[in-house]
């Protein structure tokens, strides 16, 4: 990513859908582990220079415009880390784009570039990720164009075929995506909202969104990875990273949500709990014991409010904070120099990671996005003669 600051900590969500590689753990550069110990609350509340000179622009759609430039003139978002282009990245690029509806050029240019360079993203030493998959199939719907036919009409281009073919239909295991390394609450909510995106409503679509049900904690949310369904939830707790987190909740409910499908436990409740005193979202679902609130989570977490048709919801108003605002308030704006207007920071640098992350939950769209007109234009905050 072409981002100043990539945590690897931010390895669950955010590691599924903005890097997510070969292995189970899908992002590109980040390792297979829960986030680290995090600085106090108070250490992270500083948040980039702004101003207070009015804008004619959103946020969103100043967060598109950054997003817009900094894809390359092939049309692939390369990663600050390993100075390559990122597949994982580029999809999560036009779901951005599209959620905001900015960028049409862009858009059209990413995706001809990722018809062409998914498959040694998306399946290692002969066998697909059903999570890549899913995101590569969501960016190619996002962006108009025929997953089934991703880039040409061999069978390898049928991403769709490609993706149910992962899933077991039999058995204690029926209706999970994947071999069992890759068996997560990410590649199956990834996979189910893919095959919602398509408007797949079969039987292996109903499969799926039962077992990722029969996954839900008792408290509402999530784990990353829940060895059996037999064995309760471990306590959400920051320190030993496990039990439920924000993240793989968020992208649940959003999965279960377009399935049409239902919780046995309240989500919200969850969320609740989980949020911070100044409006944002920390990874794991336990506030007050000094976690700090992220760009990363605060976004999925919105965008499964938003899922959940809850984004407006008083309960989640804090400190006269709403999650959206305390979403923005990690946006660069005025007070920044040029080429950082618009871009998200996370731990106080700018990061194309959070810029990814937050387009889309600014832009209040909720996966899977659909294709739409676009505008041409790559807006900017108008800031004067700075």
């Amino acid at each position: 990513m072409s981002a100043s600051v990539r945590p690897a900590a931010r390895a669950c969500f955010a590691a599924l859908l903005l890097g997510l590689g070969a292995a189970a753990m899908p992002v590109a550069s980040a390792a297979a582990t829960k986030p680290g110990p995090q600085a106090p609350l108070a250490l992270y509340t500083a948040q980039p220079a702004r101003t207070a000179q009015t804008t004619n622009v959103t946020a969103a759609a100043a967060g598109a415009g950054w997003i817009a430039r900094d894809l390359s003139s092939s049309g692939a978002l390369v990663d600050a880390i390993s100075h390559k282009p990122s597949a994982g990245d580029t999809a999560n690029a036009i779901l951005a784009l599209v959620a905001a509806g900015e960028a049409s050029n862009q858009v059209r240019t990413a995706t001809h570039w990722l018809e062409y360079h998914f498959n040694s993203y998306v399946s290692a030493n002969g066998v697909d990720n059903p999570g890549a998959l899913g995101l590569v199939i969501l960016a190619a719907v996002a962006g108009g164009a025929n997953p089934s036919h991703f880039g040409g009409q061999a069978n390898s281009d049928d991403l769709v075929a490609r993706l149910q073919a992962t899933e077991q239909l039999h058995g204690a295991s029926a209706g999970v995506f994947g071999a069992t390394k890759a068996e997560n609450a990410f590649n199956q909510s990834l996979a189910l909202l893919a095959l919602d995106s398509v408007k797949d409503s079969g039987k292996a679509t109903s499969l799926s969104e039962a077992y990722l049900a029969r996954l839900q904690c008792t408290d509402g949310g999530w784990e990353y990875v829940r060895a059996t369904l037999s064995t309760p939830c471990a306590k959400a707790d920051p320190k030993t990273h496990s039990g439920p987190d924000t993240n793989s909740t968020a992208l649940a409910v959003m999965a279960i949500v377009a399935a049409g499908g239902h919780f046995a436990h309240g989500p919200l409740a969850f969320f609740s709990e989980s949020q911070e005193a100044d409006g944002s979202f920390g990874y794991y679902g336990v506030s007050g014991d000094g976690q700090r609130g992220d760009p990363d989570s605060t976004a999925e977490v919105v965008q499964g409010l938003i899922a959940l048709r809850a984004v407006n919801d008083k309960r989640f108003v804090r400190n006269a904070i709403t999650p959206k605002r305390a979403l923005e308030n990690f946006q660069y704006r005025c007070g920044a120099p040029v080429s950082e207007r618009g871009e998200f920071s996370y731990d106080g640098a700018p990061s194309q990671y959070a810029t990814l992350q937050a387009v889309p939950a600014i832009a209040g769209e909720a996966l899977p996005i659909s294709p739409r007109k676009l505008s041409a234009a790559e807006p900017r905050f108008s800031c004067g003669a700075g």
